[in-house]
């Protein structure tokens, strides 16, 4: 099996002392704190987690314990006027007679 590393931020780049940390950082493929990447396990790499040791955690794993990707649909579903309310069961029922638009006699 080959050998992946799972790497994951546990510290901020805001007030890292170089600009190098924050290019390795971003070379590395991190934008947002407590984000885990999986990595093939290279000397490169190795060498780029020793410059910001301090920023990450990581551990070696086998390529068939990453969990697969969840995929999430792109943009937003459009419900029909009132759909929310009759899957929850809250729809309101008008009495007959109640609107205003009858005629009164």
């Amino acid at each position: 099996m080959k050998k992946m590393l799972k790497i994951t931020q546990v510290r901020s780049v805001i007030g890292t002392q170089r600009k190098k940390h924050r290019s390795v950082m971003k070379s590395l493929g991190f934008r947002k704190n407590y984000r885990t990447l999986y990595r093939s396990d290279t000397p490169q790499i190795r060498g780029m987690l020793n410059k910001v040791r301090h920023l990450v955690v990581w551990e070696e794993i086998d390529e068939k314990n990453i969990p697969a990707p969840v995929e999430k649909p792109r943009g937003f579903t459009v419900l029909e006027r009132g759909a929310r309310e009759r899957e929850a069961g809250t729809a309101e029922t008008e009495e007959p007679g109640a609107s205003g638009d009858q005629p009164a006699s």
